[in-house]
């Protein structure tokens, strides 16, 4: 979601604060050093300087009010600015359940309350993302109401290629495959998408995607060489961290971790550490 939307903000802007201008994202240093939302944006909503705070949900969860009321409320401390937040949910979870829009908390006849809005994506209608100056959202049309089906997918691809937005169609496939889960549409939402083989691979989208999963791949393959070591000579775990976390190669961990596992004493393991200078 953070990828689609940075894509194009001002459609995710225009979609829940109508008439309201995108003016840059808050200081990333800011959001890291005091609070974890998915996105925080400068916005102008009638002619009113206010931070727009987003959260992407896959499903319910019950402390999403607190949650949400702890990162509204930190950003309007640290900015003196006032913050207006919503929760978007993508799919709906088997027991339906969705937090309710509103933090309380009361304590004898002090009562805080605080308020949020949640947009369920399965019940706004197709039509509502499917409009000029919301292309950037077009991705997100199969999870919308009506649009679990092989139509939707294929008009999706149609209007972001025809808009000049197919760099999207990665991220189209990803949300597709959210709703697409029977066996057949599987099968389908593939062989679709394989179709485009070229235009996928040569998208942004595609590129960070898999820029992403190399990265993810290499943190647990480092992890795992580091697990090897701790394991059998738990006293070698510094010189382990040091030196297998400089490794980016997956090849040379898929090997490094064949040589840990068969190293039998401490010194043969690491020889094989000190060797990773080399």
């Amino acid at each position: 979601m953070k990828m689609l939307v940075r894509a194009n903000p001002q459609s995710l802007v225009s979609l829940l604060l109508p008439g309201a201008k995108f003016k840059g994202e808050r200081d990333k240093e800011l959001q890291a050093r005091t609070v974890e939302a998915d996105l925080l944006y400068n916005v102008v909503y009638k002619r009113r300087k206010i931070i727009l705070h987003v959260e992407f949900q896959r499903r319910g969860d019950k402390r999403m009010p607190r949650r949400v009321w702890e990162y509204n409320v930190v950003t309007n401390y640290l900015t003196g600015c006032s913050v207006y937040s919503v929760v978007i949910y993508l799919v709906k979870s088997k027991s339906g359940k969705i937090a309710e829009s509103f933090y309380r908390e009361e304590i004898g006849d002090q009562v805080h309350l605080f308020s949020f809005r949640s947009i369920k994506l399965w019940e706004v209608p197709t039509e509502v993302l499917n409009r000029p100056g919301l292309e950037g959202l077009l991705p997100l049309l199969p999870l919308t109401q009506g649009g679990q089906n092989h139509e939707v997918v294929e008009e999706t691809i149609a209007q972001l290629q025809a808009t000049g937005y197919q760099d999207l169609l990665p991220l189209s496939y990803a949300f597709a495959a959210l709703i697409f889960t029977s066996r057949a549409d599987k099968l389908w939402l593939k062989e679709r998408f394989e179709n485009m083989h070229d235009i996928l691979e040569g998208s942004w989208a595609y590129q960070e995607i898999m820029g992403k999963g190399r990265q993810q791949g290499v943190l647990a393959m480092q992890q795992a060489a580091i697990d090897v070591v701790v394991a059998r000579f738990p006293d070698l775990e510094a010189l382990a961290r040091t030196k297998i976390t400089a490794v980016d190669n997956l090849e040379r961990l898929q090997h490094l971790i064949v040589d840990l596992s068969i190293s039998l004493t401490r010194e043969q393991m690491e020889r094989v550490l000190r060797s990773l200078d080399v």
